[in-house]
């Protein structure tokens, strides 16, 4: 009996010692941007549906500026998260935020805790540049849901029916739509209109820009697609991403109130009479289009989670004037651990901090404060106390979200 305790007391120690030594080993390093491309293999390894062309659009392009963080073991990356640089503007704010995307680890690697070390390295390095939130869109929801990433956007589709029929209406008025594939040269023509469309709607969105533009015409062609231009007496009226797999997918269809039925014109110009996938960007209750949509889907797509409070809050709306204070608890980012003073005067809001008082009517989790800031009040887990709902609801939520982002 004895040497059968000593025996599993040894083997305790030697599995303590393992996990040091792994611990030991576990160096989150941040890529230089002349080894970017290094971890293309792993990326084929782990994410093998995406195709060469958008590989070399995506190494190409996308990881110019953006960063990657590593776990190296045996001579080679074996873990990585990369961060995609957008401007983004919250009301009438504008932020540099990062879209989390690439989150991969060598198979025989996992279950080893490298995900979660690259993550909170991650939403540290971020959280120290003041940035107020990041993003991903999750391949799983219960990967991202330990480390206070909620679901802040859904993504309506389906698929909508191509027509070359156009009202009467439109035909008395001498209207007819005229569609073209844009060129680089439209990129500034196409950032503007869609700052225009997108301002009217929404309160959290990434900045459209010339430069904006021309990623995303590069990232179509990768996917064998394009920018489609809707216009009408020779002016820009609506826009569209599209690419081609088995079939089309029409992507964030942006058009101007009034020219919805611009929509199935241009899936007909598109597809030449065949059905298109399309996602979000314009409004499936106008009757003139509904008769056009089959299949329609609504869906939660994208996850954030809050980072440098005092910004995020500064950037929100107050709906009257108030003065209050929250404890939030956060259990990866330290700073986020603490009482924050909110004082506004009607048309702004101004945030200082103290020292928590463990005041439990006033706590509030950053999860749950991710879902009210951000309008997703009804979906939050958290029991808030009552003095502390009432006070919140002071507050506008940011819940115009606009996020088609997905590199």
């Amino acid at each position: 009996m004895r040497k059968k305790v000593q025996a599993a007391a040894r083997g305790v120690e030697d599995a303590g010692r393992r996990l040091k030594e792994r611990s030991d080993k576990m160096e989150v390093r941040m890529l230089q941007r002349e080894e970017h491309g290094r971890t293309r293999e792993l990326w084929e390894r782990v994410f093998a549906e995406d195709t060469k062309e958008f590989l070399d659009y995506y190494y190409t392009v996308k990881t110019l500026d953006n960063e990657m963080y590593v776990i190296e073991q045996e001579h080679q990356i074996c873990s990585m998260i990369q961060l995609n640089p957008y401007e983004m503007r919250i009301n009438d704010s504008e932020f540099l935020t990062h879209y989390i995307i690439a989150v991969a680890t060598e198979e025989r690697f996992r279950k080893r805790g490298f995900m979660g070390a690259l993550l909170q390295a991650s939403l540290k390095k971020m959280y120290a540049r003041k940035e107020p939130f990041t993003f991903l869109m999750p391949a799983a929801e219960s990967i991202y849901h330990p480390y206070d990433f909620r679901y802040i956007y859904r993504q309506r589709g389906g698929k909508v029916c191509g027509s070359k029929e156009r009202s009467v209406s439109h035909e008395l008025r001498g209207n007819i739509y005229e569609m073209r594939e844009a060129s680089e040269k439209d990129c500034r023509k196409l950032a503007e209109f869609a700052e225009e469309i997108l301002r009217q709607s929404y309160q959290v969105v990434a900045v459209r820009t010339e430069q904006y533009y021309r990623r995303m015409l590069a990232e179509q062609k990768s996917e064998h697609g394009g920018i489609g231009m809707i216009e009408k007496n020779g002016k820009l009226v609506g826009s569209f991403f599209f690419a081609k797999e088995e079939t089309y997918e029409i992507r964030e269809p942006l058009l101007k109130k009034g020219e919805e039925e611009a929509l199935p014109q241009a899936v007909f110009w598109l597809t030449k009479g065949n059905e298109a996938i399309f996602c979000d960007g314009w409004n499936l209750d106008v009757h003139n289009i509904k008769k056009s949509v089959t299949e329609e889907r609504d869906r939660p797509l994208i996850m954030a989670r809050l980072l440098y409070l005092p910004g995020f809050f500064e950037s929100l709306r107050p709906r009257t004037t108030f003065s209050f204070t929250v404890e939030v608890t956060d259990p990866i980012l330290e700073e986020n651990n603490r009482r924050f003073l909110l004082e506004s005067d009607g048309t702004k809001i101004a945030v200082s901090t103290a020292a928590k008082e463990n005041d439990t009517d006033r706590q509030i989790s950053i999860a749950a404060l991710t879902q009210i800031l951000f309008g997703w009040a009804p979906y939050t887990e958290e029991k808030l106390p009552e003095v502390l709902q009432k006070d919140l609801n002071k507050i506008e939520p940011a819940d115009g979200v606009f996020l088609n982002e997905i590199v």
